[in-house]
């Protein structure tokens, strides 16, 4: 090997420079101690046949590959010694590269491809700023014209201009070409030799040229030809080829200022910019792809809208069963009769009929905290109308049920103590019943119903009170007076009953218009209080009551309940939100299949993409750009579902109110829970791809196939 004096400052300089492979149990020499040393300003041509050395050698003077030992100094920067962080900080600022197969990403045009350098480098530079300095890299190279050409739009010697225009983008001070020309035609060729050597000439840009073709080598001032990972030989070219004068228009940058050779964090100056910038990166990947995005985005869309919906609907149900409390009043208390046995097996409150009539009288008669007591039966039954008929709630109340429990009369009248004390055959009708049987236009004062073959006259219609917080249709019924229900209608109370309560009145009297033989049972008692702040005192009354008429023993359970109001909407609650958290767990599923679609699809991009990571690493991206990049895709695609689940959770859940008359009220809390969701699913199920990602060794990644 011949060893060339130098007078000028040296940019680049190894000494005993070994690159060894592991192949299994072979060790591969690819480099065997080369010393060499190239000064600034300099054309050198690296030659050798194939397995010589000098792709290695090219991907270490790049910083894209480590030696195995000896010493590698880029302007007097110990590079083998820099640590990932510097050494892209290296390849951005003191590098460009032209590839063989020229590294263009397919689906983005010539001035993007360009740009993309500027994007990770240290300083951060704006939108308008990258595509000015882009246009001027194209516009050097001759491609004024097609910079919104896609690469599959280009010739292969317009798109080595792009590869070389994106090179130069930084205004690097070394070029490095391996094999620029090898996928080129003789004139193309020698074309983009033109252009290197008259940017070595014109710039002064030290260029280090690989190839194995001696009329592309005789373009070089200086040729090392390399053997067997060596260098053979080191000579200077006397007659360099020829090549018209090119005019360089100035631009650029200037000289990029030293890199720092401490390890240390990114430093993210200008962490504005440097957000927009992963950002921007994120969503071209993304609209590169919009069919696969979307059909990724599609779990968390479904997660997202179903979670929404079902939070709306669970909350429209909780709404409704308070407005139904309230419309009922603050001291209303409700008593309710026990809960049965058979064979082991206990029914729930309401299953044993354990309140009768007398247990009324007594409350009304004993607890001083009372204002008046009502009470009521109640059987599903049939009810015909001429050549109509319905199947409904029949309820048997007495005259003061309606106004207790805030039932309105809208037509007629409603039903008076002498219809309760005749029985008479008289019937209100809700207005589901009026419509079914009537028509919506009919006036069904006066007529004439039969139910459960009693014929019975409309004497009024009931108020709308619409769906409970259960569904329920709460205007699905008909009240009839509980003396007409007991002896003609809904059955008469059993013998024994009646011959204990005739005692019971005998002695006490009636001095509220109950008639001694009504001593049937009755399936709830309505007690309202004589005021608000004696509610809970009516309700130990009440219960005290009815434990001593019933013989409960202290210590036993009660064989009947009361509640108040406050009880019954905390239960009624309860089990909504009950309800509402199993149906959001239920969407909450659909989210995380939509991570586990995003962390799927991820995985699949960075093995297809992974020669754009090497490609993107040689141009000065860090791991750290890489990671933010794919984690962000990852946030971008998760969130952009959620989004849209939103809208469509919304549109969802008003469809379900109008088609259901369901109220679904909008609930922010859980859209921002599910925005926060989708986010949180994104950043989960992303890091892995992207932690794999950054991981990639630039090298490799450039050659995988």
């Amino acid at each position: 090997m011949t060893t060339l004096a130098r007078t000028a400052v040296p940019v680049i300089r190894t000494r005993d420079l070994t690159r060894t492979f592991h192949v299994g149990d072979v060790d591969v020499f690819a480099l065997r101690g080369i010393d060499l040393t190239i000064a600034r300003g300099e054309f050198v041509a690296i030659m050798g046949s194939s397995g010589s050395g000098k792709s290695t050698l090219m991907a270490i003077l790049g910083c894209l590959d480590r030696p195995t030992s000896g010493q590698y100094f880029l302007e007097d920067i110990d590079a083998a010694g820099l640590s990932e962080t510097a050494l892209a900080a290296v390849r951005s600022e003191k590098l460009g590269f032209v590839f063989q197969s020229y590294n263009l990403l397919a689906r983005t045009s010539a001035i993007e491809n360009v740009e993309l350098p500027l994007i990770y480098a240290a300083s951060p530079v704006s939108g308008g700023e990258r595509s000015a300095r882009a246009r001027e890299s194209l516009k050097l190279l001759g491609l004024a014209d097609r910079e919104r050409n896609t690469p599959g739009q280009l010739s292969g010697g317009q798109q080595q201009r792009v590869a070389i225009a994106r090179a130069l983008i930084n205004s690097p001070s070394i070029l490095l070409a391996d094999e620029p020309t090898g996928n080129l035609d003789t004139r193309t060729s020698h074309d983009i030799m033109d252009t290197l050597t008259a940017l070595n000439r014109e710039r002064g840009l030290t260029i280090v040229l690989v190839t194995h073709e001696a009329d592309i080598a005789a373009y070089a001032g200086r040729i090392v030809t390399m053997s067997d990972g060596k260098i053979q030989s080191d000579r200077r070219n006397e007659r360099p080829a020829a090549v018209p004068t090119l005019v360089i228009e100035a631009g650029g940058k200037g000289s990029p200022a030293k890199v720092a050779q401490a390890d240390g964090a990114v430093r993210l100056a200008g962490s504005a910019a440097f957000g927009l910038m992963i950002v921007t990166a994120a969503l071209q990947a993304i609209f590169r792809n919009k069919m696969r995005s979307a059909l990724t985005m599609l779990g968390v869309f479904i997660g997202v809208a179903a979670l929404i919906a079902m939070v709306d609907v669970g909350q429209g149900a909780n709404d409704s069963v308070k407005k139904q409390i309230e419309r009922l009043g603050t001291n209303l208390i409700v008593v309710l009769p026990g809960a049965s046995t058979s064979g082991g097996a206990r029914g729930g409150y309401g299953s044993a009929s354990t309140l009768t009539v007398t247990d009324a009288a007594a409350i009304q008669r004993d607890d001083k905290s009372v204002a008046q007591v009502s009470y009521l039966i109640r059987q599903s039954g049939q009810i015909l109308y001429g050549n109509q008929n319905w199947t409904t709630s029949i309820q048997g109340v007495t005259p003061n049920y309606p106004p207790t429990t805030n039932w309105q009369i809208a037509y007629g009248r409603g039903i008076s103590d002498a219809d309760e004390a005749d029985a008479a055959l008289v019937v209100l009708i809700g207005q589901t019943v009026w419509h079914q049987l009537f028509g919506e236009y009919t006036n069904p004062i006066g007529a004439m119903l039969i139910v459960k073959n009693t014929p019975l006259r409309v004497i009024g219609v009931l108020g709308s009170k619409g769906q409970s917080g259960f569904g329920t249709d709460q205007d699905d019924l008909i009240m009839i007076p509980f003396t007409t229900a007991e002896r003609k209608v809904l059955g008469a109370a059993a013998p024994s009953q009646q011959s204990q309560a005739n005692a019971l009145y005998g002695t006490i009297g009636n001095p509220y218009g109950i008639q001694p033989r009504l001593t049937g049972y009755v399936n709830q008692i309505y007690v309202q209080a004589a005021g608000p702040d004696l509610v809970q005192q009516a309700v130990d009354e009440v219960t005290h009551t009815l434990a001593l008429r019933h013989r409960i023993r202290p210590g036993d359970k009660n064989d009947f309940s009361v509640r108040n109001l406050s009880q019954i909407a905390t239960a009624a609650e309860s089990s909504s939100q009950t309800m509402s958290y199993l149906l959001a767990a239920v969407a909450s599923i659909s989210l995380l299949v939509g991570g586990i679609g995003i962390m799927n699809i991820l995985l699949v991009s960075v093995t297809e993409r992974t020669r754009e990571i090497g490609l993107r690493m040689a141009i000065g991206a860090r791991r750290v750009h890489v990671l933010l990049q794919f984690l962000t895709e990852a946030v971008l695609l998760s969130v952009m579902g959620g989004i849209a689940g939103i809208i469509g959770g919304l549109i969802a859940s008003k469809v379900i109110s109008l088609v259901a008359g369901w109220p679904t009220p909008i609930v922010w809390s859980a859209i921002a829970g599910g925005f926060l969701f989708s986010a949180l699913v994104g950043m989960f199920f992303g890091y892995y791809p992207a932690r794999k990602a950054a991981r990639l060794d630039p090298i490799e990644a450039l050659r995988y196939e």
